[in-house]
């Protein structure tokens, strides 16, 4: 069956089960839907659909449905075409929160019918999409880190200073959906109680200035950095508050890294730390996080050890459970691939 990759801007975890499926690449024009000019957006969305390659029996699809979904609508597709969507994005937390809501919401969910099978980036994702549209088919699957990290960090078996007192967070494109804000909040309480505290937030954040204020004290706005490693071996802490964050694999690195890892309920990575401590998922709450950290920070250091030796464990047996040719596999038994 032929397979068509349509992408934005391809998660390397993405690529590879790409690849899996022996699909053609195909990169989709940006769309300008939220642009104040609807006209604009609109038309956008158009030549998007009508520039698709139409004679593909799959079309995989990386948060990028609405085109092959409009196209179907307007009779372009073959009517056995297959579209396969990644639900690697915040959009149905953002749906189920009221953030994404009236026409827009109503046009996300009139597509998202359209989608023969989601792809779900971890339990938590599939749990959103069963909530919002109760009858789709999914099945779940997990990206993994990249082989080269996995091996460095596991190569280096020093442990972690947990004394430090550095807390270490990761984020891309959107500081929002990273809960970089709210990290930032609790960070200045920590601060209080522990002045020698320092945070450090690696990572290509372009919205970062509208929520934190990089200048200020025992802050360290890093950007991207070649050595993630050191980073991780320096710190005490890693901490991810995700709004709705599928299954950042930044956490998995940290915790490779023997770091221990504090996460929101609404991080899709929860379900591993819950294998560690259930301790360590909190609510979306600045006060709620401070406290937590504090709570770590004042643990022994026997406690602290025990924590990042569970933390490198869990990871490791995650890494080794994720096995990208199953994605073929269980789109055989659903259907999709003949």
């Amino acid at each position: 069956m032929k397979t068509l990759f349509l992408y934005y801007d391809p998660h390397y975890a993405h690529v590879e089960m790409a690849k899996e499926l022996n699909a053609d690449f195909y990169p989709a024009p940006k769309l300008k839907s939220e642009s104040s000019n609807m006209l604009l957006g609109g038309l956008s969305i158009l030549k998007a659909v009508f520039t698709l390659p139409k004679d593909y029996d799959v079309y995989f699809c990386e948060g990028t449905y609405i085109i092959p979904a409009l196209a179907r609508k307007l009779g372009l597709l073959n009517k056995k075409a297959k579209i396969v969507n990644i639900l690697a994005s915040p959009l149905l937390y953002y749906i189920k929160t009221g953030r994404i809501k009236g026409i827009r919401r109503k046009f996300a969910l009139w597509l998202l019918k359209e989608v023969d099978l989601f792809v779900s980036i971890g339990k938590m994702e599939d749990e959103i999409l069963k909530e919002i549209l109760p009858n789709a088919k999914s099945i779940v699957t997990y990206p993994r880190p990249k082989k080269e990290v996995v091996t460095a960090l596991l190569k280096d078996e020093r442990m972690p200073d947990l004394n430090s007192q550095i807390i270490l967070t990761i984020g891309t494109h959107d500081a929002y959906y990273k809960g970089i804000d709210i990290v930032y909040k609790a960070f200045k309480k920590v601060r209080k109680k522990f002045i020698n505290a320092k945070l450090y937030i690696v990572g290509n954040i372009p919205d970062l200035s509208k929520y934190v204020n990089c200048k200020e004290k025992g802050i360290y706005c890093l950007g991207h950095v070649d050595n993630l490693e050191m980073f991780i071996k320096i710190s005490s802490l890693y901490v991810h508050m995700g709004r709705g964050d599928t299954f950042p694999l930044s956490t998995i690195e940290a915790m490779l890294g023997g770091l221990p890892a504090i996460v929101s309920e609404w991080t899709g990575t929860k379900e591993v730390v819950n294998e560690v401590d259930k301790k360590l998922i909190i609510e979306l709450n600045p006060k709620e996080l401070a406290n937590k950290i504090i709570w770590y920070f004042s643990l022994n250091n026997a406690k602290k050890t025990e924590l990042s030796i569970k933390s490198k464990d869990e990871a490791k047996k995650f890494v080794k459970s994720v096995k990208v040719k199953d994605l073929k596999k269980k789109m055989k038994k659903i259907g999709v691939f003949a």
